[in-house]
């Protein structure tokens, strides 16, 4: 496909996503940014409680006496909500012939922390790593990460492509995302 062609079907895209998006204002998503033809930057909103983490002794005594305990990491019900700002940037290049890379950028676009990307209770859909990324990434078909991971290698993209135009590819991270019980805000 020539480049131009591509260019004009990711912003058509873009269109899509952004009328969309407007319509689904709970998910308190920003206008999404086009950049460079193939950079989408998808500004979003959040509240989270502070997740802490407590010690409960095991009973079982390693060598040398030392006890061990199961760490269990939990909302801090008693803290007031807090809100924050992210950005889900999608890296568009070869789309739709190649699937979209997403990942999670502070509101400044440096990348957010490992250890401040959504936690993932219940919903098992954040892994953290994978051996062409070096972060985080988000484990649902539609996404680069996912259909490229060795344990997806019986999962092509060409099987999900036609169903899975980039709007929903992004409706369905910022759902994710808005489950605000996976959240760390420390």
């Amino acid at each position: 496909m020539h480049p131009a062609d591509v260019a004009e079907f990711v912003a058509a895209a873009v269109g899509d996503l952004s009328e969309r998006l407007e319509a689904r204002p709970a998910l308190r998503a920003g206008p999404p940014v086009l950049e460079d033809e193939v950079r989408l930057f998808v500004p979003f909103g959040y509240e989270a409680r502070r997740l802490v983490q407590h010690a409960v002794p095991s009973g079982l005594v390693l060598p040398g006496d030392v006890p061990t305990a199961s760490v269990w990491t939990v909302p801090d019900l008693g803290a007031p909500m807090e809100e924050r700002r992210l950005i889900l940037h999608l890296d568009l290049t070869d789309f739709d012939g190649q699937p979209p890379t997403a990942e999670l950028l502070r509101d400044d676009r440096t990348p957010l922390p490992a250890a401040e990307w959504p936690h993932s209770l219940g919903k098992q859909a954040i892994v953290r790593n994978h051996r062409d990324f070096n972060r985080p990434f988000f484990c649902r078909p539609g996404l680069r990460e996912f259909h490229t991971h060795p344990q997806h290698e019986d999962e092509p993209w060409d099987k999900y492509r036609e169903g899975r135009p980039l709007h929903s590819i992004v409706i369905e991270l910022l759902e994710l995302l808005e489950d605000r019980h996976s959240w760390s805000t420390s």
